[in-house]
């Protein structure tokens, strides 16, 4: 996505950015992680490596552990009831990644997916801090870097 120097108002680097993480969804879960390490950005969405899962609960009661999973589910495996809704199958520890659900219960899964999280709110986020983030794709950085602000460089420095 070779930008040829082209200037982006706002709006056009938002959906210029969008685009590109839609398009590279590796590179997108690397740049949300990397905001979320820097800024928290995923809170409990973030997805581990399940052989962490032991470093979490090092210290931990085995009752905490049992609930945490059996409360948990699998994002992997689900059905559909009578009336439309996903019925989930139980915590899979054989999965590559967990995470929190939104009561702090294990939920596994073998791949990430952050695409619900893909919107102009986390593309202001990343842009607002990327002079902090290591790994900004290329392509990416020279869309930042060819934004109009509305300021104009005249060449009187």
């Amino acid at each position: 996505m070779k930008t040829e120097n082209k200037t982006y108002t706002t709006e056009e680097e938002i959906k210029a950015i969008r685009a590109y993480f839609e398009e590279n969804e590796s590179e997108y879960n690397d740049a949300i992680e990397e905001l979320d390490s820097y800024n928290g950005y995923l809170t409990d969405d973030r997805y581990y490596q399940m052989e962490e899962l032991n470093e979490f609960y090092s210290g931990q009661e085995p009752i905490e552990i049992l609930c945490r999973a059996f409360y948990g589910y699998d994002e992997e495996t689900w059905t559909t009831d009578g009336s439309g809704q996903k019925e989930y199958g139980a915590f899979n520890p054989n999965r590559e990644y967990f995470r929190y659900n939104g009561y702090g219960n294990l939920v596994s899964a073998d791949y990430k997916d952050y695409s619900a999280l893909l919107d102009d709110y986390f593309v202001r986020d990343y842009i607002e801090n990327a002079a902090n983030l290591w790994n900004v794709p290329d392509d990416v950085q020279e869309i930042i870097d060819n934004i109009d602000d509305g300021t104009e460089d005249n060449g009187n420095d």
